[in-house]
């Protein structure tokens, strides 16, 4: 593994467990806490690491070599048109009343790891893809 991936292993997982615990601990607060500015605060707390992620992930395009910044950009590319197409048809099913409207949140909190799942999948294929030509 090159020293750029084991530096993205070293930023992604710690950031990725401290969602974990922030979200838990976020969740068991809510259900306790009165006061918007309070609430504001725990809400948002999971927030933080998710960045650390993003930024793990901005770093490690950013040093990899031109073959592998094309496969992930083309993930990206790819991850974002599936997840944008796959939004764009729910909201069009959604507004013809074809199924059952859900609250906006349980919409919204879902828009990212949908794209963030994606460009893995998408990754994924391009990486078979390409070992296999």
């Amino acid at each position: 593994m090159r020293a750029v991936h084991k530096r993205y292993l070293r930023e992604f997982f710690p950031a990725m467990f401290a969602y974990v615990v922030l979200i838990l601990l976020s969740v068991s607060w809510l259900k306790s806490l009165e006061g918007t500015a309070p609430r504001t605060v725990v809400t948002l707390l999971p927030v933080l690491p998710i960045a650390f992620v993003i930024r793990a992930m901005v770093r490690v395009i950013r040093d990899q070599d031109e073959f592998e910044r094309r496969v992930d950009l083309e993930a990206i590319a790819i991850g974002g048109a599936v997840g944008g197409f796959g939004f764009f048809t729910y909201g069009m099913l959604l507004n013809a009343k074809v199924i059952a409207q859900p609250s906006a949140e349980s919409v919204a909190i879902w828009v990212l790891p949908v794209l963030m799942g994606s460009f893995g999948v998408a990754k994924c294929a391009l990486g078979w893809y390409y070992r296999s030509r």
